[in-house]
C-alpha cells in the first residue's frame, strides 16, 4: 500500500491520502486513542489509488460503529446533516435550533421589508442588539460548492435589508451552507463583510464547530434508525435528537418495534443527552 496513494475528494479533485486527517476526524468525534490507532491502521492497509473519500469514510464509520455507536454518530455528523434533505426545511429548523441554543431568539421563513423590496428570510436570529439575517443553502450532494454568484446575490439582498430603518432592521447578513464555498466566494465575502459559514469555514468557527458547541444533534445522526425511519420522522417535523424521548408513541405508530424504540432512546441519550 503506498502511503501517499491518490484519493478522490467529494468535488472530484485528487489529493494524496493523509492519515493524519483521518486521525484528527476520529479523535474529534471522541474516539479513544486505541480505537483511533486501530481504525487508521486498518484503513491505511486498504487504501488504493482512486479510492474516494466517501469510501474511506464508510469504511471508518463501519469499524467505529461496531464498538462505539455514540462516537460513530458524532463522526458521521456531516452525512447526518446531508440526510436532513432532500428539502432544505429540516436544515432550516436545525440551524434555527442551533442558534437558539446559543441564546438567540429565532424565526424561520419570515418576510422582511428591505429599503426597496420585501425579502423572505430563511433565518432571523436576534441577541443583544444584533439581528442576523441568514440565507441557508442546503445541498444533498456534499461535493457542491456555493460560488461567487451566490455570494453576490446574498450580499445584495442583505444590503437592501440593512438599509431599511424599521423594527426588523438587519445588522448582519450571513450565508450558511452544509457543504463548502469556492475560493472566489470566500475572497468576495471577506472583502465586503459578508459572514459565511460552511462545514469547514471559517477556521475555528465552522458549522461543525458551532454544532459541537451548541450540543444540538439531528435525529439523522443516530445509527439505530434506518434511513426510512429517519425520513418518516422528518416528515412528521421531528428533527432534533433531544425530542425523541417524547416521541416514543409516535415512533410506535410509524411501525418501529418496541425493542428497537428502546435501542433508539438509549442511543439518543448517549449521543445528545436526551
Amino acid at each position: 500500500m503506498p502511503r501517499h496513494a491518490t484519493i478522490i475528494k467529494l468535488d472530484g479533485t485528487p489529493e494524496a491520502f493523509n492519515p493524519d486527517k483521518l486521525r484528527a476526524s476520529l479523535s474529534r468525534s471522541g474516539a479513544a486513542l486505541e480505537d483511533v490507532n486501530r481504525i487508521v491502521a486498518q484503513i491505511e492497509g486498504s487504501i488504493r489509488d482512486g479510492m474516494t473519500t466517501s469510501e474511506i469514510y464508510k469504511h471508518a464509520f463501519s469499524l467505529l460503529k461496531k464498538h462505539e455507536r455514540p462516537i460513530a454518530a458524532r463522526y458521521s455528523m456531516k452525512r447526518a446533516i446531508r440526510e436532513l434533505g432532500p428539502s432544505g426545511f429540516p436544515f432550516e429548523d436545525f440551524i434555527g435550533e442551533m442558534f437558539r441554543a446559543q441564546g438567540y431568539k429565532t424565526a424561520t421563513g419570515t418576510m422582511v421589508r428591505g429599503r426597496c423590496v420585501e425579502h423572505e428570510l430563511d433565518l432571523r436570529a436576534e441577541k443583544d442588539g444584533t439581528v442576523i439575517g441568514a440565507e441557508l443553502k442546503f445541498h444533498n450532494n456534499l461535493g457542491i460548492k456555493s460560488d461567487l454568484k451566490i455570494a453576490l446575490y446574498v450580499h445584495a439582498r442583505f444590503e437592501d435589508l440593512k438599509a431599511a430603518q424599521s423594527e426588523n432592521h438587519i445588522t448582519e447578513g450571513w450565508l450558511i451552507t452544509n457543504t463548502s464555498f469556492t475560493q472566489n466566494a470566500i475572497d468576495y465575502a471577506e472583502c465586503v463583510g459578508l459572514t459565511m459559514l460552511s462545514w469547514s469555514y471559517p477556521k475555528g468557527r465552522t458549522l461543525q464547530d458551532l454544532i459541537e458547541r451548541s450540543g444540538v444533534q439531528p435525529i439523522t445522526a443516530l445509527t439505530s434508525l434506518t434511513a426510512r425511519e429517519k425520513r418518516l420522522l422528518l416528515e412528521k417535523e421531528i428533527v432534533l435528537c433531544k425530542t425523541l424521548p417524547d416521541q416514543a408513541e409516535m415512533m410506535e405508530t410509524l411501525g418501529i418495534p418496541a425493542r428497537r424504540i428502546d435501542e433508539v432512546l438509549r442511543e439518543s441519550r448517549a449521543v445528545c443527552g436526551a
